[in-house]
């Protein structure tokens, strides 16, 4: 005997890539006039390229005093052949634990620090973490530059990787935790 889909227990929880989905393909009429019924894993429905995914960069204060621009940069999200990586949000929760920030430096987030100049980028903090001497401080960035309403990117966005970076030295001590989501997409 057939089980109704409406009778059948929620799940609860975001599908994974092997978890099997009911659908009904209307062009497919061999299991009736409205359509057969199929099943997809998640990962075929979703399509690989097109999820929205999340990384986790958890930073030292090491890593921090050494990610200028054309030192380590640290990568988010490393290039793919034929793609571009489309950030969609990006938290940045930086906690004091050690000698206070004086650099007045910038924090930068975009595709490739060695490319970028001083306006290509997708995010920035200014003065990052100055004058904190205690406690945690988060920032929410969602990908426009400082100084405009978009941001405006003069060379190719495709193969290159997402990075964050200093726009000279930090000297201050501090960690950072980065939260970052974004879209793969092909060129």
């Amino acid at each position: 005997m057939a089980t109704k889909l409406t009778d059948l227990a929620a799940l609860g929880t975001i599908p994974t890539d092997n978890d099997l989905l009911t659908v009904v393909d209307v062009n497919d009429t061999t299991g009736g006039a409205a359509g057969t019924s199929k099943k997809v894993t998640y990962a075929n429905l979703m399509g690989s390229d097109s999820r929205l995914q999340f990384a986790k960069v958890s930073l030292s204060n090491a890593d921090v005093l050494a990610m200028k621009y054309n030192d380590t940069p640290i990568t988010l999200k490393a290039a793919e052949v034929g793609k571009i990586v489309m950030p969609v949000s990006l938290i940045c929760v930086a906690t004091h634990g050690g000698s206070n920030e004086s650099s007045s430096d910038d924090l930068r987030i975009g595709w490739d620090a060695a490319s970028s100049t001083t306006a290509d980028y997708w995010g920035a903090g200014r003065d990052w973490m100055n004058g904190v001497s205690s406690g945690t401080i988060s920032n929410c960035f969602g990908g426009a530059s400082s100084s405009s309403a978009s941001t405006i990117v003069t060379f190719s966005l495709t193969n290159k990787p997402f990075q964050i970076w200093c726009t000279d030295v930090f000297n201050g001590g501090w960690t950072m935790d980065v939260y970052f989501n974004y879209v793969m997409l092909d060129e």
